[in-house]
């Protein structure tokens, strides 16, 4: 090993070890778990975190949105890694990793989250939940505080990964008046975070697509995810100063 890496090697190796100590002991990974390599320089380590949307339910033959994502943004000269414990997708997708669970809710994913994180090292965090704990009856403040805590985990594990998190897209007809105060919180959560020398924003997708884009009235069809995906694309790109291909923006 060149003097160099191993330098590099040794610092990722102390960032972790201070990380894992910051973490509650249901978020710490197995070692096994824990990177031992340093990024590949230029390549930007893109964690997507969420339930269903994540996956890609809707639209498996493009992973939901990350199919459409991975192509506008190598199209403008932007190479991400894809990072994450799970790996699915369609062959035309070059890399598969994703951190999307299926039906769990945000509150779910909070004593999982920082370990998810710390394993992965992301750049920047793709982060879509909240929409399952509001179907499964959580009022939009539990949904909010839920989502606070796991920024918290997020930001412990990776102090200086960015998060994109957007807001509810499902239309969720039963649950309209929670959804709209979802979208009031999340704003103040991501403000809060930002008090506190954190690296996220909110994006307001409430009105992103009408209900007739969706693929069974609830996750996105194919064009609405590439309509997700250049949402994603256009806050990446402001976050890195990358100048989009023309005629876009």
């Amino acid at each position: 090993m060149r003097p160099s890496r191993r330098i590099l090697t040794g610092v990722v190796a102390t960032v972790v070890a201070v990380a894992l100590s910051a973490l509650p002991a249901a978020d710490r990974p197995e070692d096994a778990e824990v990177p031992a390599a340093v990024d590949e320089p230029g390549v930007v380590r893109v964690m997507p975190l969420g339930a269903s949307s994540t996956v890609g339910v809707g639209s498996p033959a493009t992973a939901g949105y990350r199919l459409p994502l991975w192509q506008r943004l190598a199209a403008d000269g932007v190479r991400i890694d894809y990072v994450g414990s799970r790996s699915t997708g369609p062959d035309a997708l070059p890399d598969t990793d994703h951190e999307g669970r299926s039906g769990w809710t945000a509150a779910r994913m909070v004593p999982m989250t920082g370990g998810w994180v710390l394993a992965a090292q992301p750049d920047v965090v793709l982060l879509h939940a909240g929409t399952n704990d509001l179907l499964q009856g959580a009022s939009a403040r539990a949904t909010a505080a839920s989502l606070d805590r796991l920024l918290d985990r997020v930001f412990a594990a990776a102090p200086h990964t960015h998060v994109i998190m957007a807001g509810v897209w499902a239309p969720l007809p039963k649950q309209r008046a929670e959804r709209s105060r979802l979208a009031e919180y999340l704003p103040r959560v991501a403000a809060a975070h930002r008090a506190a020398g954190h690296s996220v924003e909110f994006v307001d997708t409430a009105t992103l697509f009408p209900a007739g884009r969706t693929a069974d009235g609830l996750h996105a069809g194919p064009g609405a995810y590439r309509t997700i995906a250049s949402v994603w694309a256009d806050r990446i790109e402001v976050h890195l100063g990358v100048r989009p291909a023309t005629g876009r923006r």
